[in-house]
């Protein structure tokens, strides 16, 4: 099955024959939660009318029907959702901690988050080795060949948030993490910069590696060359990208601009620049990407891409509870944004 979304500006969830419509697909029709829907279709009370009778004629419009194979496992031994990662990221980690806790708690499951190692060490089952119905696995979990390995092995059905395809998956999802990245390099081209540091991320992770493979093919578009000495690695955390951010603010002549792989690593740039005596962003335009809440608490405001990390993570829980014996892998590929803030203007602006 293929759930192909493309980047939209008020993009809506395809509904096509394709795909029969879900519980996220009559929560965002009605405009309401994941679990108020639950509630109504499960005929609880303390439900509003006026709410339920939305709810009702989403269903029907959208024809969507009951799940009867999360139904099926719920009354089964297993009503346990594992979501695997071994992301430093709080902030991102966060959004796809709530993605996954919304759809769950909507369809009657409980998820288990479980911080895992890369490599032999990672395949421990959470719990001590409680049954698990499903299994989500996040980057760069995704493609530890010893982890699906032992999934495989089990039995357990898995989803990842990837762009590539893996043996024995029920399902992928992802976004155009390269065309964002191509974005935010148009957005800086076309306000003036020329010489633009790159924060990379880990290298192992598979979405890093396509951010970075947009940086480096934006400036081949535009004929600049790039300048290994303008690009630092860092490993998605915040501390990693202090010394990163300073590594490539010291070059001389400075850059005037920085686009960093995550939110994180771009809020580090603000904080040595802001030490530096740097302005934002009248001497230095900075850019992050994920749009985590921390891009627009911190100040400024941070331009970054919006990655729809908590839709992710609800569409990979939904992927495991709509499976069945005879499907094939599904893909879904959402949507992302260049959200404009505070950080990037016209170098010297």
């Amino acid at each position: 099955m293929i759930w192909q979304r493309h980047r939209a500006e008020g993009d809506t969830i395809d509904t096509s024959d394709r795909r029969p419509a879900t519980i996220v697909d009559v929560a965002r029709e009605a405009g309401v939660s994941f679990k108020t829907v639950s509630r109504v279709l499960n005929g609880e009370p303390n439900v509003r009318g006026e709410t339920r009778a939305r709810v009702m004629e989403a269903v029907a419009r959208l024809g969507y029907r009951t799940n009867q194979h999360a139904r099926s496992l719920r009354a089964g031994q297993s009503r346990l959702i594992g979501v695997f990662y071994s992301n430093p990221s709080r902030n991102y980690i966060g959004e796809i901690q709530i993605g996954a806790l919304e759809r769950g708690n909507a369809e009657g499951f409980s998820i288990a988050f479980e911080h895992l190692e890369e490599g032999p060490d990672g395949t421990i089952p959470p719990r001590g080795g409680a049954a698990l119905a499903g299994v989500v696995l996040t980057p760069p979990l995704t493609e530890d060949r010893a982890l699906i390995d032992s999934l495989i092995a089990s039995d357990t059905p898995f989803v990842r948030l990837s762009h590539t395809e893996a043996e024995g998956e029920v399902g992928h999802i992802t976004m155009d993490d390269e065309a964002a990245a191509r974005e935010v390099m148009e957005h800086l081209f076309a306000l003036g910069h020329r010489r633009i540091g790159f924060i990379a991320g880990t290298q192992s992770h598979p979405q890093a590696q396509l951010r970075e493979a947009g940086y480096r093919a934006s400036l081949a578009t535009a004929g600049i060359p790039v300048d290994e000495s303008l690009i630092a690695r860092g490993t998605f955390d915040y501390e990693s990208g202090l010394w990163a951010a300073a590594e490539i603010l010291a070059r001389t002549p400075r850059p005037t601009a920085v686009f960093a792989s995550n939110d994180d690593m771009a809020a580090a740039v603000l904080a040595v620049a802001f030490r530096s005596g740097l302005r934002v962003p009248e001497q230095l335009s900075v850019v992050g990407f994920d749009d985590t809440p921390l891009a627009s608490i911190v100040y400024p405001a941070l331009t970054t891409i919006y990655q729809p990390s908590r839709e992710m993570a609800s569409v990979a829980v939904g992927m495991l509870l709509e499976k069945r014996a005879s499907d094939a892998p599904q893909r879904a590929c959402l949507p992302y944004r260049l959200v404009v803030r505070e950080t990037t203007a016209a170098p010297g602006a």
